[in-house]
Order: C-alpha cells, then sequence, then structure tokens
C-alpha cells in the first residue's frame, strides 16, 4: 500500500528524494512563512486575552493569515504541481503585492486617503493574480495527462479572482462611503459576498486540491472532476445569494453540493483514511487530519447555513453564540483544514515520507491546540481558550522556524 506522502505530477510518480523546489515555490513559501508569524503573534496574545488589538489590526492580523499565509502557500504548491519554469517573476509579484496589500491593512489611518490605499493595493494584486492564472492556464495545457488536483486548483484560482473583485468593492465602499457605478444596495451586497467567497469558493476547493494530490495516489476520472466542479458551483451559488439577497433560498442548495463534494473525495479515497492507514503514516498524518478537519468544517457550515436558511442568522445583528460559531468555522477551516495540509506539503517536499522533529511538534501541537481553541470559541469558554491559544501558536512559530531553515538548505543545494 502507498503511504501516500508520495506526490504525482502529471500522473507520473516523483520520488521522495527529488526535493529540490524551485526558485519559484521557495519564494512565496518563505514570505508566506514570515507573513505567517505576524497572524501566529497577535492571535497568541489575544487569544490568551494579554491584548485587545484595534479594528485595523484585527484585520490585519486576519489578512496575514489568509492571504499572506494560505493564499500565498497555495499558490506555492501550484507552482510544485506545475513545475514552477519561468515564473520566478510572478513568484516575486505574487510576494510583494500580498505583503504590500497586508501592510495596508495594518497601517489603516496611518496612510492618508480615507483607507484608499486598501483597494489600491487590492487592484494591484487583482492584476497579478491574473497574471500568475495567465500562467497556471498555460502550464496545464502542455501537462501530461489529467487530474483532480490540477482541476481544482484551476478552479480555486478563478474564484479567488471573483472573490478579489468583491474585496476591492468591499475597500471602496469603506473608503468613499459609495462604489461609483453602483447603487448602495448593491455595493453592499457584493461587499457581503466577500468573505463566503474567499472562505468557500476559494479555500474549499484549494483544501480539496491539495488532498487530492497528497493522498490521491494520481487518481483522475470523472468522479475527481465532478467533485471539484460540484464545489466550484456551490461557491458560485453562495456568491449569486448574497449578492441577490437571496442567501436564504440558495445557500442550503449549495451546502448539498459541498456535503456531496466532500463525501465523494471522502469515499474515493477511504483506503487512505482507514485507521490502519494512519500507522506509520509519516508526513501523511497532514492531509489525514486536514480531511479530519475538513468534515468538521462541513458540519459547521452545515449548522450556519441552517440558521441562514431559517432567518435566524443577521450578519449585521449576531449573538454571542453566533459569533463563536462562525469564528470557530474560519479557524478550523484556515489552521485545521489549510495549514495541516500545507505544512503536509512542506514537509513532504523538503525531507519526505519519515516525520522530523518539528513535524511532531506541529501534529501535536497545533492539532490538540486548534480543538481546544475551537472547543473555546463555540462554548464560549474563555478559559479554555486562553490555555489552548499559546500551545497552537508555540508550536506553529517552532514549524515557521524549522520549515525555513530547511528550505534555506533547499535553496542552497538547488
Amino acid at each position: 500500500m502507498k503511504t501516500g506522502v508520495e506526490i504525482w505530477e502529471g500522473g507520473t510518480t516523483m520520488s521522495q528524494h527529488e526535493n529540490r523546489l524551485p526558485l519559484a515555490a521557495r519564494t512565496v513559501f518563505v514570505t508566506a512563512l514570515i507573513l505567517f508569524v505576524a497572524t501566529i503573534v497577535i492571535g497568541i496574545l489575544n487569544g490568551a486575552d494579554l491584548y485587545e488589538p484595534d479594528h485595523d489590526t484585527l484585520i490585519g492580523h486576519v489578512h496575514a493569515g489568509t492571504l499572506g499565509w494560505i493564499t500565498l502557500a497555495v499558490a506555492g504548491t501550484s507552482f510544485l504541481v506545475w513545475g514552477g519554469t519561468g515564473a520566478t517573476a510572478i513568484a516575486r509579484a505574487l510576494s510583494g503585492a500580498v505583503t504590500l496589500y497586508v501592510a495596508a491593512f495594518f497601517a489603516g489611518d496611518a496612510i492618508p486617503g480615507d483607507r484608499i490605499a486598501r483597494p489600491i493595493a487590492g487592484t494591484l494584486l487583482l492584476l497579478v493574480v491574473i497574471w500568475f492564472l495567465a500562467w497556471v492556464t498555460r502550464a496545464n495545457r502542455t501537462a501530461t495527462g489529467s487530474s483532480a488536483a490540477r482541476i481544482g486548483l484551476i478552479l480555486a484560482w478563478w474564484s479567488m479572482l471573483i472573490g478579489a473583485v468583491f474585496g476591492i468593492v468591499l475597500g471602496i465602499a469603506i473608503s468613499r462611503g459609495e462604489v461609483p457605478g453602483l447603487s448602495d444596495k448593491v455595493a453592499d451586497s457584493i461587499a457581503e459576498a466577500h468573505p463566503p467567497a474567499m472562505v468557500i469558493g476559494f479555500l474549499l476547493l484549494a483544501a480539496m486540491s491539495l488532498i487530492e494530490w497528497l493522498i490521491g495516489g494520481g487518481k483522475t476520472g470523472r468522479s475527481g472532476s465532478i467533485q471539484m466542479w460540484l464545489t466550484f458551483v456551490a461557491g458560485v451559488l453562495v456568491n449569486i445569494g448574497f449578492i441577490t439577497g437571496r442567501e436564504e433560498e440558495i445557500v442550503g442548495l449549495a451546502n448539498l453540493l459541498m456535503i456531496v463534494a466532500v463525501v465523494m473525495l471522502v469515499w474515493r479515497h477511504r483506503a487512505m483514511l482507514t485507521p490502519a492507514s494512519w500507522k506509520g503514516a509519516g508526513t501523511g498524518a497532514f492531509p489525514r487530519i486536514g480531511v479530519a478537519f475538513l468534515v468538521v468544517y462541513l458540519g459547521l457550515i452545515t449548522a450556519l447555513v441552517i440558521q441562514i436558511t431559517n432567518g435566524s442568522l443577521d450578519v449585521d445583528a449576531l449573538t454571542e453564540v453566533q459569533e463563536g460559531l462562525i469564528l470557530t468555522f474560519d479557524h478550523v477551516m484556515f489552521i485545521g483544514v489549510m495549514t495541516n495540509l500545507l505544512f503536509g506539503v512542506l514537509a513532504v517536499r523538503l525531507h519526505g515520507a519519515s516525520n522530523s522533529a518539528v513535524d511532531r511538534i506541529l501534529l501535536w501541537g497545533v492539532n490538540v491546540g486548534i480543538a481546544g481553541f475551537a472547543t473555546g470559541l463555540i462554548f464560549l469558554n474563555a478559559p479554555i481558550k486562553r490555555v489552548f491559544t499559546p500551545l497552537m501558536g508555540t508550536a506553529l512559530l517552532v514549524g515557521i522556524v524549522g520549515y525555513l531553515i530547511e528550505l534555506r538548505r533547499n535553496g542552497a543545494a538547488a
């Protein structure tokens, strides 16, 4: 039986010894890990109730994690999937544009112009993402064979493009109080669609693609493509629901499509997810844990969808319990799903199947930490949250230092 830590590119098994990362991948991974530090430090202090960040710092914290860490690391994985040939300039542009955008969120009113710097930086990033997506499209045309991972990543980046446009509209609305050419109602609806477009449309597709790449065994075929397209359509439906103000009628169908897609993924790879397959999994434990948290995520989003469809959830008047549920939902995706999968990509490519000491610290510290942190959030139990936040954050910082050292060695060897 395969260990689940070999990576297939274009249907060809890649030896775990062929672990030299292309410069494009190393560039964005290094930037992603460095930006992730800001998210973690603020998260530790805030989660332990030692520091209450202002709104700009809190939004900067969120975007340093979602854009700085996750989006850049997914781009790094994309460079690995398609080889990264001729993409060094794109990688540097992505790293620079994301860093600039994150800095604009942290700066807030420190930059003159009523925060217009945010939509300006967002537009710059949008142009770079279009450039990146054009490269991905060209690279995919010359790739051998087909795979669910590649289909999912392409669709994820198209979803990212849609979400980025919504984010720019949101930034303009915040800065100017209106969006030229749009009524206030339409602008508000598009702005409200930004978070779900990114968390559902982009991140869910990216997560499923990483799972396919890490434990999918190079599987292709109609079912893998169908699960990705179902997820993409679900994201589009959520966007339509929020933009038209008919989310109560539409998100239920979108949620059903997501459930079907995730069930298909789990069923297709059930042999790699059995209890017996965990024995000696090594770095293959990262994607398996990612799948487990993906199932938890699906349960949480279903709970939110039920409240949306019955009209009991109003984003402008959330109860304390609903805020806890949404925060739990976000962190389960950001840390439980995406961070496990992305560290899994780095672990496999940098040192293969066997766990390093850094891997073991991450696997235990991060996952025990996020489980406790999520429990504290969802049950509104501050003491539990205070205990598990530093555990999770410290393990993440150890992981970042360890992987940055390995990336430096990898670059020297290359």
